[in-house]
Parts: structure tokens; sequence; C-alpha cells
């Protein structure tokens, strides 16, 4: 077995058992958290629920393999098995609640319930036109004109939510944002400048490299990346939550 093969099947481990542990600890956080902040911690226990199940379930699904003599076109069959809508719908319903945490941790009475709505479609729109490249480069047999411009598409998009969150950012009030809320902002856009660049970047694997080897590469960088994207980003975003809720607590025994 090559050791792409390790680092990847053991990274499916990682992923399960860091979601497990960000789920437990967004459990005990829950209670500490004031009003409508409770709802992000919820969001978490969802993402990091459903990322540890299928995380796990791919680690277990692929121990035969690595118990045998396998190598990496076995293993990209194995994970070929997950059909590519279940992959996306996964992709696009964890996106959309990561997404939301921007405007429920800025406040939504600051940046008002169209701005999260408008995050919450340009995701679902940017992860729809990523599943209908990837599914046109299939068809395909390699990159067609099709894909590329849905690929295209899906990073105008992202582009776009980068954008507009900027803009907000920029136009926050900064003096009603405690340090920990600034902070928590500045590293999450950070994140998402950085770490969402995984979907364009594991769409360009699976064509530039050999099949097997592409799909594999994949999997290993969305598994680091989720644990970038949804642990930490979760652990970030909980622990200004409750900062937040500290502060607004201490206000009201003023």
């Amino acid at each position: 077995m090559s050791t792409l093969f390790n680092l990847t099947y053991f990274s499916f481990l990682a992923c399960g058992l860091a979601a497990l542990f960000a789920l437990v600890y967004f459990v005990t956080q829950t209670p500490r958290l004031a009003g409508r902040l409770r709802l992000l911690a919820l969001l978490n226990i969802l993402i990091c629920g459903v990322s540890c199940i299928l995380h796990l379930y791919f680690f277990t699904r692929l121990q035969p393999l690595a118990a045998g003599a396998a190598g990496l076109e076995e293993m990209a069959s194995a994970i070929g098995e997950l059909p590519l809508l279940v992959r996306y719908g996964y992709w696009m319903a964890t996106t959309m609640m990561l997404i939301l945490m921007f405007p429920l941790l800025m406040g939504l009475e600051r940046v008002g319930v169209p701005f999260a709505i408008k995050l919450a479609l340009t995701d679902a729109a940017m992860i729809a036109t990523g599943y209908l490249g990837e599914q046109a480069t299939q068809t395909a047999g390699g990159l067609s004109v099709t894909g590329i411009t849905w690929f295209s598409i899906s990073g105008l998009l992202w582009l776009y939510m980068t954008f507009s969150i900027f803009l907000v950012l920029r136009s926050l009030p900064s003096d009603e944002l405690i340090p920990a809320q600034r902070d928590a902002l500045v590293y999450m856009f950070f994140f998402f400048l950085i770490g969402w660049a995984i979907f364009p970047a594991g769409f360009l694997y699976a064509i530039i490299f050999d099949s097997g080897v592409g799909v594999v590469l994949r999997e290993f960088t969305v598994n680091i990346g989720d644990i970038v994207n949804k642990v930490m980003w979760g652990m970030l975003v909980v622990y200004a939550a409750r900062e937040i809720s500290k502060s607004l607590q201490a206000k009201a025994t003023l």
C-alpha cells in the first residue's frame, strides 16, 4: 500500500474522532449559551454528528482493503460507491449550516435576515453547480466545456460570497463587538477564504491526476478540510458564543 493510501485511510478515522470529540464539547457548552446563541451549538452538533458517522463508516468500510494488498484503484472504487448526489447533498447541508454562522455570530439585528438568506442560497447554488460540473466531467469521461462552465460558475459564486462577507465585516461597528467575537469572525473569514478552496481543488484533482490517485487525493484533502472547516470552525464559533453569553450576563447584572 502507498503512503497516500495510508494517509487517506487514517484521515477518515482522524476526522471521525475529531468530529465526535467536538460534538461532546458542543453538547456540554449548549446550556452555557444565551438565547439564540444556542442555535450555533445546535448547528455544530448536527454538522459534527453527520461528519462523525460518515467518516467512521468509510473507515470501517475500507478496513478490509487496508488489511489486504489493495491499492489506490481499489480504494477509489470503494469511495466511489457513495453516490455523487449523496456526497454533494452532504456538502450542501453542512456548508449551508456553516455559512449561516456568520450572520448569527455577527448578530441578525445588525446584518439582517435577508443577508443570512442570501448567503444560504448562494452557498446552495455554489454546491449545486459544482455537482453539475463533476457530473458532466464523469459523463464525458474527462474535462469538457460543460464541466468547465459549471465549475466556473461555482467558483464565481464562492467569490461573491467571499466579497459579501468581507463587506459586511468591514461595516460592523467594532465597538459593539467583544474581542472574542471580533477575533472569531476574522478567523472564520480566514478559514472560509482558504479552507473552502478544497471544493474547487477536489474537483481539479479528479481531472488532473490519474483516476485512482485523483479520487483518493481528493478524499484526503476533503478530510483534512473537514477537520479545519467543521471541527476547528465549530470550536471557534461556540467559544465566541460562550464569551458573548458571559458578556450579556454581566451586563444584565449591572
